[in-house]
């Protein structure tokens, strides 16, 4: 795997993509999640040589083996250095005859396009750029010969010109990072020091004591285009949940997972492989337009994780989906409905008292209007995204039918079903002048999608 994720890095290198306006990092070093705020790294410099990223605190020098893009979380340092750095590290870019000087007091970044590196002479010589925004706090810069990045202290942001500006106050063509507080893999707290590759861009996130890596991407993803299968709704998702990712163009064919075998799913399909905190997630289809996937149901400590997609094409070059945060809750019920307009029509089944020989209740013909439900009568609900794993709940599942509470027989997951829960719910005894009911299902205080089914009308 280290082969095949460094042949990558590399060729991420010779072609590298763009970065896209409030994605997520793809990756986080010092902390054991995105969500984590623990001891961590609290660097004021950062520094890249030779497939080493250096990251420099107070007192000491941290060096990390980044050749690898599949590692994430939690990354070890291959060698620490105790040294005494200057606190208050200039905020300064220099590549070639390009200056690039972060002047946070007076809300500005100014850029020499042409001036030889000399500290003596950078100071009379007038910048040739001036960026300024008084609601803009640079605190710190980095510049790879194609692309400028500029650190916002104020707004917990990371600005993006995709070339060097050549005017005054030219507006950022990306932004990263958002205001919220709450650590997460689409957050930026403080962007104290900034390095890039070319392709990976590393930011020092004192506030969260860690180093985001933000990648640039062939294929735009972000968290509204990964939804739950059931609901067609974003996240935040739940351990186990089957999740439709729209992701036009990353695959050329379609294929979908053998229905029949009694095997793993496949972690690639038509070329096509989705990672989530870089761990490649089980597919059960890929198409030209989207792909079906399953999250683990183990999701470790965090509430917050990165998802990207990579695809093979032909002649072995490989596209990189920008990454997109996922949040994590312990339950986000849906149920599968069919039709375009919501409420749509659930998925239901006749279910009768019997048993099958799994020690389920015995399911029967689908709930249709030409064999609606009956009053009284036990149906069976598809699920998804509720969460627990085994022959019952974890957390507790509750119905409501029309407004009203309706009793829940079992909830459970059959074993061998891949992220499909079956939910059986005693209907009331009376529906009186509709032929149509109404369903939800709640579960840790969290509503599902409404859907309807055809009822008979009481007597």
């Amino acid at each position: 795997m280290r082969i095949v994720c460094l042949a990558l890095a590399l060729a991420g290198l010779a072609q590298a993509g763009d970065f896209h306006t409030g994605q997520a990092a793809r990756a986080v070093i010092g902390q054991s999640s995105f969500s984590a705020r623990e001891a961590g790294i609290s660097a004021n410099a950062l520094s890249l040589a030779r497939g080493r990223l250096y990251a420099a605190e107070r007192d000491r020098i941290l060096a990390f083996d980044v050749s690898n893009p599949c590692a994430l979380c939690g990354l070890a340092p291959i060698s620490i250095i105790n040294q005494s750095v200057m606190s208050g590290v200039s905020a300064v870019a220099v590549l070639g005859k390009v200056v690039v000087m972060a002047d946070a007091a007076s809300h500005r970044v100014l850029i020499w396009r042409s001036t030889t590196p000399n500290a003596g002479v950078i100071g009379p010589i007038q910048p040739d750029v001036v960026l300024g925004d008084s609601t803009v706090e640079p605190v710190s810069v980095a510049y790879d010969g194609h692309r400028l990045f500029v650190g916002d202290a104020s707004q917990h942001r990371v600005l993006i010109w995709n070339a060097l500006p050549n005017t005054d106050n030219r507006p950022a063509d990306v932004v990263l990072g958002q205001s919220d507080s709450a650590p997460g893999a689409a957050s930026v707290g403080m962007p104290a020091a900034l390095v890039s590759d070319g392709t990976n861009l590393f930011v020092a996130d004192t506030e969260n004591r860690r180093i985001l890596v933000f990648s640039a991407g062939d294929i735009d993803l972000s968290e509204n285009d990964i939804v739950n299968s059931a609901t067609l709704l974003p996240a935040p998702l739940a351990p186990g949940t089957l999740v439709t990712i729209r992701a036009v163009g990353a695959a050329n064919d379609s294929e979908a997972a053998d229905p029949v075998s009694s095997g793993p799913l496949p972690t690639q399909l038509a070329g096509v492989e989705v990672y989530l905190n870089g761990e490649p997630l089980p597919l059960l289809s890929v198409s030209p337009g989207e792909i079906q996937a399953q999250l683990p149901y183990d999701l470790g400590s965090g509430n917050s994780g990165s998802l990207y997609l990579r695809s093979f094409r032909d002649g072995g070059s490989v596209l990189v989906s920008s990454a997109a945060a996922v949040r994590f809750v312990p339950a986000s019920p849906g149920i599968f409905a069919v039709g375009q307009m919501e409420p749509r029509n659930g998925l239901l089944l006749h279910t009768s008292e019997e048993q099958d020989e799994d020690g389920s209740p015995a399911k029967g013909a689908p709930i249709t209007s030409d064999n609606p439900a009956a009053p009284g009568e036990r149906v069976t609900v598809w699920a998804n995204g509720l969460g627990f794993i085994g022959d019952d709940t974890d957390l507790p599942v509750s119905a409501i039918i029309n407004g009203e509470p309706a009793e829940v027989i079992s909830a459970r997951l059959p074993r061998g079903a891949v992220g499909v829960y079956e939910v059986v719910i005693a209907l009331p005894a009376h529906f009186w002048a509709r032929r149509e009911a109404r369903l939800q299902l709640v579960q840790n205080s969290v509503p599902s999608n409404t859907v309807i089914f055809p009822v008979q009308v009481s007597q």
